[in-house]
């Protein structure tokens, strides 16, 4: 009796969008999650540089390849969201810009629901579009600011036109409803301007054009027919899309021809075939090895069920999907050979993933023709094992560069620095956009100078030549008392660490911050004072002995409140900044080691500081100190990752002498 009431319910669904909805619904949920978990990172921060330079800018600066290896599209493409954005005061807010690509992900569902329900039915589409909705790889690059994403999106909206223009009218109708013929007309429309959105996004979307071209054959053919009117047009949309895409071709071409390093053709095929399917399924779990392998075996097994055993499908769909997921692999694998960097990077082949997806879709709807119950449960395995594998993409081991921890710990260095001026050293220069982004967001960094003076490959022979100058010109310029040295990407550029390695020598080290991706070193350009500067309103002045000779005239506590355990600057325990003011009252002759403590209520020790080679105490050691001028001293407090919340005292101590009480710091 309750079934057959419930037929109704389940026809009415059936006949209804609802499944579809529900799978668009599914797209967007995890897309939309933590839109700004992860900082804008280099690459996107070059999106972002292009972008606000304009269309007048864009375009004839990219479209050489010779400034920036991607074409124009994505660029104007994000210039006129931000500018969209600007309207709402949005246009420096991460997840309003990210906002874009989890649209354009969306899409890409809706297009692979039309196209794998055209071609293999309904299940067969709503399980491909569950799977592209949850695929982790999809997910994470749906949430960045990049042409990989969109160029994707294109791809299958291309493919769906071109099957989408068969459907239309019979090749044996004569006379064709002008409807038909209008609907066919848009279906080439869109298959051109897709697929030359995607080829001015990114390069690589061209090793799917050859493919796409050969199925145009297999389209063809209807019922031993073949549409010879549907070839010719399609021929001749294809043939418009080739020569406005050759200027741009010839370009990449000889660009590569200049840049790239060869390798060998098919080098390594089958590992790359395996590290693709574990990309376009489970990507990155932090499981166990042996169930990572499990999964990747099991969507294998999916997708050559999908290829190979026949479903409820149409005859051409498994050669379709041979021709669109094989001919790429295998042109990159030849490409192999003039460019060994073709499969290097997790994103290069990402517009694969949906046609891969979908043959594993189609394996399941291969399994449920054997048998329903194995089908259903294959299905529902294949999105479990999707949905788990997404959690770690917002997780502190798959944090992008950070640049957003970096600037916010210089922005919080300056605000409790009311007597040192800040500049900020990016090397090599081109990281520039990345830090500047977010420093410009926050009042206390806004004005504060930021350079970039190195970028070409640095030799030792250059040491005096180049860099020397280049940095004395730089401290002594801009009168700061503090310089950030932020570097990223120093391979090829300055292996030897040589920038690093001359402030090393003529400055001394206040700390290091190690924000995912990036490192960060803190330099005092000046730290003797000839009277006490005006510090935090938090500061304490003890002026009591540190050890003969030596006075602790003032101490300030730079990160009042830090968590124990950390998981931005240096996992996984916290640093509690110290920032001292020593006076010499006298000469010194033999200085003790001098160390901070943070101290539980009951005078357990729960963290100490850091022993730092290139500290003011090594760079100028107590022996030279002038009676009564000031030095400052800054240390890091290395607490126990252990240590229980609540309020611990900052006790400075000189070795085999009574500490001085610096202050508290709250443990978070």
């Amino acid at each position: 009796m309750a079934a057959a009431q419930l037929t109704p319910i389940r026809q009415s669904i059936r006949a209804s969008s609802l499944p579809e909805l529900f799978v668009l619904l599914l797209a967007a949920l995890p897309r939309l999650w933590r839109l700004e978990y992860h900082s804008i990172w280099f690459d996107e921060a070059v999106s972002l540089d292009w972008a606000g330079l304009g269309p007048a800018h864009i375009w004839p600066n990219t479209i050489q390849l010779s400034q920036d290896k991607h074409p124009p599209v994505y660029y104007l493409t994000l210039h006129y969201w931000q500018t969209f954005l600007g309207w709402f005061g949005a246009a420096e807010r991460d997840a309003a810009l990210r906002i874009l690509g989890v649209l354009i992900g969306i899409l890409m569902v809706w297009g692979v629901l039309r196209l794998v329900t055209l071609l293999s039915g309904r299940a067969t589409g709503l399980l491909a579009g569950s799977f592209t909705a949850l695929a982790p790889l999809l997910v994470w690059y749906s949430q960045e600011l990049r042409m990989f994403q969109p160029a994707a999106t294109a791809i299958v909206w291309a493919a769906f036109f071109l099957v989408a223009a068969r459907e239309h009218f019979s090749p044996h109708d004569t006379s064709p409803p002008r409807t038909a013929v209008r609907a066919r007309l848009l279906c080439w429309l869109g298959l051109i301007t897709t697929l030359l959105l995607a080829l001015y996004s990114y390069l690589y979307a061209a090793f799917f054009l050859p493919g796409l071209a050969l199925s145009v054959l297999l389209l063809a053919r209807r019922r031993q027919s073949f549409d010879r009117r549907y070839f010719l047009e399609a021929s001749a949309a294809l043939a418009i899309v080739a020569v406005l895409f050759f200027p741009l071709l010839r370009n990449a071409w000889a660009v590569n021809s200049a840049s790239s390093l060869p390798g060998a053709a098919f080098a390594d095929f089958l590992p790359n075939l395996w590290r693709q399917l574990r990309l376009f399924t489970v990507w990155l779990t932090g499981w166990p090895d042996a169930l990572r392998t499990a999964a990747i075996s099991y969507f294998t097994v999916l997708v050559l069920a999908g290829l190979i055993l026949p479903a409820h499908t149409r005859r051409t769909t498994r050669p379709l999907l041979w021709l669109w997921i094989g001919a790429p692999l295998l042109i990159g694998s030849a490409l192999l050979a003039t460019n060994a960097a073709i499969f290097s990077e997790d994103r290069y082949f990402l517009f694969l993933a949906p046609f891969v997806l979908w043959a594993a879709a189609q394996g399941v709807g291969a399994i449920a023709k054997w048998r329903s119950s194995a089908g259903l449960f294959s299905g529902f395995a294949a999105v479990a094992l999707l949905a788990a594998s997404l959690p770690v993409l917002w997780s502190p081991p798959l944090f992008r560069e950070n640049w957003r921890a970096a600037a916010d710990y210089i922005s919080a260095y300056q605000q409790n620095s009311p007597h040192s001026d800040t500049a900020a050293l990016i090397h090599p220069y081109f990281l520039f956009p990345a830090l500047d982004w977010y420093l410009r967001q926050d009042d206390a960094t806004a004005d504060l100078p930021v350079y970039g003076n190195f970028g070409a490959p640095l030799t030792p022979e250059q040491a005096e030549l180049l860099i020397a100058a280049h940095l004395q010109e730089l401290t002594t310029a801009n009168g700061a008392d503090t310089l950030w040295l932020v570097q990223s990407h120093l391979s090829g550029v300055d292996d030897q660490r040589l920038v690093q390695a001359w402030l090393d020598r003529n400055f001394a080290l206040i700390t290091e911050q190690y924000p995912a991706g990036v490192e960060m070193r803190g330099y005092a350009v000046r730290h003797r004072y000839s009277a006490l500067p005006a510090l935090s309103d938090t500061a304490l002045y003890p002026d009591a002995q540190l050890f003969p000779g030596v006075e602790l005239a003032a101490c300030e506590i730079v990160t009042p409140v830090v968590a124990a355990r950390d998981l931005l600057y240096h996992p996984p325990s916290g640093w509690v900044h110290l920032r001292l003011w020593l006076r010499a009252l006298d000469v010194v002759s033999e200085p003790p080691p001098i160390f901070a403590l943070a101290q539980a209520g009951d005078g357990q020790i729960w963290g100490r500081s850091l022993d730092r080679a290139g500290d003011v105490l090594t760079v100028h050691p107590p022996t030279q100190w002038q009676p009564n001028e000031f030095v400052r001293l800054e240390l890091d407090i290395n607490l126990n990752p252990l240590a229980p919340p609540g309020h611990y005292n900052v006790k400075v101590e000189a070795a085999g002498h009574p500490g001085v009480p610096c202050g508290k710091v709250q443990l978070e």
